[in-house]
């Protein structure tokens, strides 16, 4: 374990800015200082032009601190750009992980150009260099997640050591006077899970990240129009299919995009209007849902006015981008009327319309470059976009839970990050349609930082010709998740729906353990082969891959799924765990086998059949 160290605080304060914009001199020279944290030494570097810089070292714990910096000039401008930099040896440095899966999760060396961004809209701002046995080396993760942070971790292979960075204002700012931030490091040697879990502790308990807590039905499978419909969601159609769900017992249904325009190219050039030309009569559908004992989610593209929108005119020059691909445009919520405008048209669908909660997307839309003019000026009442967003969604979810407190609000990745979780109760994966094992790894990354807000599949869609055991892999791969189905239940096979019976049947049984169980995914450079949930009385292991389930804790009751395409499960037990009875199910909830099984220390070969369960009860 790292020694836990704290250094005193330093400050430097440069005016050189000052005579160069007076003398046409050179910029100003680049500040350099040095401060040891959590046993790392940082340095930070940056051009401070007029600022006064204040670092100071503040231990937290044995081997986690965090190095607090504040910026301070006594006229406004635009902050300098800060990095900070540290190096550790490639000791049992295996891989890296970020919120990013894009990103891979290899250690890149140091002419290599990746690294994670992120903002409010984007991703969120943290990394982890792990050993081979998934353990901690370095995790480090800033406090501002509205900002555009940089973080970064290469290999040098002149010195075999791993160089690291966090760039604060990597992007034009607006003019400030005093900016107070910090940066948290964490070297010990604690399970990946368990030191992002307490990144996403350390996140919530700061001012303005506090996550806004998720109503029951948040934590319900969900019927989703979008694979099964896109949309053709006409009221006739929306209502047969929400008959069918209730009679499958979902509680919960979202009518995605294509209620709002009659044009079904799958395009945003008619989104922003937000006039129902499809489901005509709002009303008597979310009556009708009601009446099913259901809630209804209705989808928004936030931040989308498009080129055929009659609402268009009305925002000239109040928008930050064009997207001419989909051939629409991007408001600007820097502006009061852009923001009124969005508020009101979400509180009409929950007040109006009846709607119980909104699936809001495309946020990550919302973002600035270097064109974008950062002032409060010509109707602007906030000069950052990212602090603009913060606040629309602010007053969005004020009005809506003055409205309905128990509303529901979707976001899904990649805006996912510690702030979204004060307006959002409910984070989706990133689309994955019928790619299951991508959309594992985009829960399990989720749950990692997501703490209690609930973390949904993205919907689950497959073949009518799929066999059942290959469909439910479907449902196995997004067990650890709230399910989203996006299948026409109607439709579906005798063989398809007793399996969709069997799993959510399955899944509603277990979910105190699978989301509020002690969450232990393995596998990280793998996707995630095997993932478990443990409490008090049960534990869930998952195995993706044919590899040996490690079992350790003698639970009362211990459920073993078979998510791969082998007829046996492989388990070594490192200790004597004592006997079980055990019932083995396949892919519709068959029973196939029963037996007793005697878990000693050492390796078990267990016969079930691919997409199967056994549950095993310890006896007396």
């Amino acid at each position: 374990m790292k020694r836990w160290v704290a250094a005193a605080a330093f400050s430097v304060c440069l005016w050189p800015g000052v005579a160069a914009a007076q003398t046409g001199a050179p910029a100003p020279t680049e500040t350099r200082r040095s401060v040891t944290v959590a046993g790392l030494e940082l340095t930070i570097t940056g051009a401070l032009d007029g600022f006064t810089l204040d670092v100071r070292a503040e231990p937290i714990a044995p081997g986690v601190a965090r190095a607090v910096l504040t910026l301070t000039r006594a006229t406004p401008a635009p902050p300098p750009r800060l990095t900070i930099r540290w190096s550790q040896p490639s000791v049992d440095m295996a891989g890296m992980w970020t919120p990013d899966a894009g990103l891979g999760r290899t250690i890149v060396p140091d002419f290599a150009s990746t690294r994670l961004r992120s903002t409010l809209t984007a991703a969120a701002p943290v990394l982890t260099l792990y050993g081979r046995g998934e353990q901690n080396r370095l995790t480090v993760a800033a406090e501002d997640a509205v900002n555009p942070v940089l973080i970064a971790a290469r290999l040098r292979e002149e010195d075999v050591r791993v160089y690291g960075s966090v760039e604060l204002f990597s992007e034009r700012h607006a003019p400030l006077t005093r900016y107070t931030t910090s940066i948290r490091f964490d070297t010990r040697a604690v399970p990946v899970p368990a030191a992002l879990g307490d990144v996403a502790a350390w996140w919530s308990r700061q001012p303005g990240k506090q996550p806004v807590p998720a109503p029951a039905s948040a934590r319900e499978p969900l019927d989703s129009t979008w694979y099964s419909y896109h949309q053709a969601v006409d009221e006739a159609t929306v209502l047969a299919e929400a008959e069918a769900a209730a009679r499958r017992g979902f509680k919960v249904m979202i009518v995605d995009d294509g209620w709002q325009t009659g044009d079904g190219n799958r395009g945003y050039a008619h989104a922003g209007d937000w006039q129902p030309e499809r489901l005509r009569r709002m009303r008597a559908v979310t009556d009708a849902l009601h009446a099913r004992g259901m809630k209804g989610m209705l989808w928004f593209s936030v931040p989308l006015v498009g080129d055929e929108a009659a609402v268009l005119p009305r925002f000239r020059g109040k928008i930050l981008h064009h997207w001419a691909d989909q051939r629409t445009n991007v408001l600007d919520p820097r502006y009061p009327e852009v923001r009124a405008y969005l508020i009101e048209t979400f509180r009409r669908a929950v007040r109006d319309w009846g709607w119980d909660g909104l699936k809001l997307d495309f946020i990550d839309m919302f973002s600035s470059d270097e064109t974008t003019v950062l002032d409060r000026a010509d109707g602007r009442d906030i000069a950052s976009v990212y602090e603009a967003v913060n606040r629309l969604m602010v007053d969005v979810m004020a009005e809506l839970r003055a409205v309905r407190p128990d509303v529901m609000i979707e976001f899904r990745q990649p805006y996912s990050g510690p702030v979204i979780r004060t307006f959002g109760n409910m984070l989706r994966a990133s689309d994955a349609p019928n790619s299951s094992i991508l959309n594992r790894q985009r829960i399990v990354d989720l749950r990692l930082l997501a703490g209690a807000t609930p973390v949904h599949a993205d919907p689950i869609v497959w073949n009518a010709d799929e066999p059942s055991d290959k469909a439910a892999l479907q449902l196995l791969d997004t067990l650890f998740g709230m399910p989203q189905v996006s299948m026409r239940l109607d439709a579906l096979s005798p063989a398809h729906a007793a399996m969709l019976t069997h799993y959510l049947a399955y899944w509603r049984a277990n979910r105190d353990v699978l989301l509020d169980g002690r969450f232990s995914p393995e596998g990280i450079n793998a996707q995630y082969e095997i993932v478990r949930a443990v409490n008090a009385d049960k534990q869930i292991v998952a195995a993706y891959a044919d590899r040996a389930i490690t079992l350790s804790e003698a639970t009362p009751k211990i459920d073993l799924v078979n998510a791969t395409a082998a007829s046996r499960l492989l388990v070594e037990a490192t200790r004597d765990l004592g006997r079980y009875e055990a019932r083995a199910i396949d892919a519709e909830g068959r029973t196939v086998s029963r037996m007793s099984i005697d878990l000693s220390r050492g390796a078990h070969v267990v016969a079930l059949p691919p997409a199967g369960i056994v549950e095993l009860v310890r006896r007396p």
